[in-house]
């Protein structure tokens, strides 16, 4: 008989799906196995990027439960637990679920333990609507959004007009990712679940297809040297552009030092041979350091942040772009858990 795990219906889609463990919906949760209760747990919020020294302070709020409860458990729950808080949990005896369907759960003699990503469920369909563009950009923008918005301030950052921002609001509250409150002027919108609005993002075509590019070497000692004259000389020239990928990644300490071809999103409104020109870089396909690629929907030089005088892209596209990459999947994987944390 399977152990049947009761929790509120928000973390239901976050279980990963096996024939020992079902899932039922309840505002208090607790496991149930043979037909009687073995545990009951206090649910403590992890938030996005939680360190291992932060567990003090978090498990903490759970001793006035256990006060009032003694049978409660601690059960952490976040969209992203780094592998070694997951580790620290593990040791202290705590269990946790995140959203990518990491689950340990220890209690009076049972043990449910499952490392590996959950499987993406199949998302429901709205018509026949396909993502443009626009539309990754938007997203990206909305995967930045912590506070509730309003469609206009939406479709204002997002430079979309309020027609575009509406329906796609509503294809996301249709895939349960985007909740709305309120009504008429009043209502506003918030994003109910950011690591599956990232996942959905990441599956939609136009989000990772490579545009367009030209190859140029500029003579630099060094990669840090080379992104810095990039970004000053464009900047000069007042062209919109960003760093991406592993360059990019680099830039936050992660990943190799050394980065052979570092990629550089241009502002569509530019053709690339002119960025070149204002470089004054060689286009050459051979000992090229530099690859300059169009940015159709400004997915990349809209909403660009500087760092130590570089401007890079934004993070969710920066992780995007760098999955096609030379170690990519680990490259994204490790910005995704220590940067973007969801």
């Amino acid at each position: 008989m399977p152990a049947i795990l009761h929790l509120p219906p928000r973390l239901i889609r976050w279980l990963p799906a096996r024939s020992w463990l079902q899932a039922r919906g309840a505002s208090r949760p607790f496991l149930e196995l043979e037909g009687h209760e073995v545990a009951t747990f206090t649910l403590l919020e992890a938030a996005s990027g939680l360190r291992v020294d932060q567990l003090p302070l978090l498990l903490g709020a759970h001793r006035p439960a256990t006060a009032r409860r003694s049978r409660d458990l601690p059960f952490v729950v976040g969209p992203w637990l780094k592998k070694d808080v997951r580790e620290a949990l593990e040791a202290q005896g705590v269990g946790y679920l995140d959203s990518r369907g990491h689950l340990h759960l220890r209690a009076r003699g049972v043990l449910l333990h499952f490392e590996e990503d959950r499987t993406v469920a199949p998302e429901k369909t709205a018509g026949s609507a396909t993502l443009g563009v626009h539309g990754v950009r938007a997203v990206q923008v909305l995967l930045q959004e912590e506070q509730p918005f309003s469609v206009s301030r939406f479709a204002e950052q997002a430079a979309v007009s309020l027609g575009q921002a509406h329906k796609l609001l509503t294809w996301l509250e249709h895939l349960e990712l985007v909740r709305a409150e309120g009504r008429g002027p009043a209502k506003r919108r918030t994003v109910r679940d950011r690591t599956g609005l990232l996942d959905w993002l990441e599956r939609q075509a136009r989000a990772t297809r490579w545009e367009r590019s030209l190859h140029v070497a500029l003579y630099a000692r060094r990669p840090e040297e080379l992104w810095l004259q990039t970004s000053t000389r464009l900047g000069k020239a007042g062209i919109a552009h960003a760093f991406t990928g592993a360059a990019a990644v680099s830039m936050f300490g992660i990943g190799p030092t050394s980065v052979p071809m570092s990629r550089l999103r241009i502002s569509p409104e530019v053709p690339l041979a002119q960025a070149a020109k204002h470089l004054d870089a060689e286009v050459t396909e051979r000992g090229a350091n530099l690859m300059l690629i169009h940015d159709t929907g400004k997915v990349g030089s809209w909403a660009s942040t500087s760092r130590d005088g570089v401007l890079l892209a934004p993070h969710v596209r920066i992780y995007l772009d760098v999955q096609s990459e030379r170690r990519g999947e680990d490259l994204a994987r490790r910005f995704r858990e220590e940067v973007l944390g969801y």
